[in-house]
């Protein structure tokens, strides 16, 4: 409880459904400790273009309104979580989850055999899970899953198409970096 949601694990249909609903710190955690760990331009592009991903749809659910589903009946199975209180369209965790995926499959394989099948299977199911679960939990309709994963492919194929299109960015990314991490860490 507390820093993570104001609900505990136990108030969620199963722990799975609790730990997807805490995809947002997993994933940016995960995404701190790469940029850390290989202090690689195209790695922070990348995680700049998903920080993008659910800023600009955080932005677009203003701009279409579209409404979440409604709480469920109340003579459904008790659950202390409820549907949010924001809009709907699009489904913030499935337009990252997807730029995440689509961003980084076709990079899995250039991983040395069995990590690039792992990889895949791990960031093919996550993806997966995660969609599934934003409608499970009564987040969003399907078509706010659909369309949030529709927007995250457009947002990642643009963005990896700007960093192919343009090597510029990753050099200056990079030199930056190099300077920066000089500074800090001698």
């Amino acid at each position: 409880m507390g820093i993570l949601k104001p609900h505990k694990p136990s108030d969620y249909p199963s722990v799975l459904l609790y730990i997807l609903d805490e995809t947002h710190i997993t994933v940016t955690l995960t995404t701190a400790l790469a940029i850390l760990y290989t202090r690689d331009a195209h790695v922070i592009w990348f995680a700049a273009g998903a920080l993008n991903s659910s800023l600009s749809a955080k932005l677009l659910k203003n701009l279409i309104r579209n409404p979440r589903p409604p709480p469920p009946d109340a003579s459904s199975k008790p659950s202390k979580i409820r549907p949010k209180r924001t809009y709907g369209m699009p489904s913030t965790h499935s337009t990252a989850l997807t730029f995440y995926f689509v961003y980084l499959i076709p990079l899995v394989r250039y991983l040395p055999f069995p990590l690039d099948w792992i990889a895949a299977l791990g960031v093919g199911g996550y993806w997966v899970l995660g969609l599934w679960s934003r409608k499970e939990l009564g987040y969003h309709t399907w078509e706010q899953v659909l369309g949030g994963a529709l927007y995250g492919t457009l947002l990642a194929l643009g963005w990896k198409a700007a960093y192919i299109r343009y090597p510029s960015i990753g050099a200056t990314i990079q030199r930056v970096v190099d300077v920066v991490w000089g500074r800090i860490f001698g």
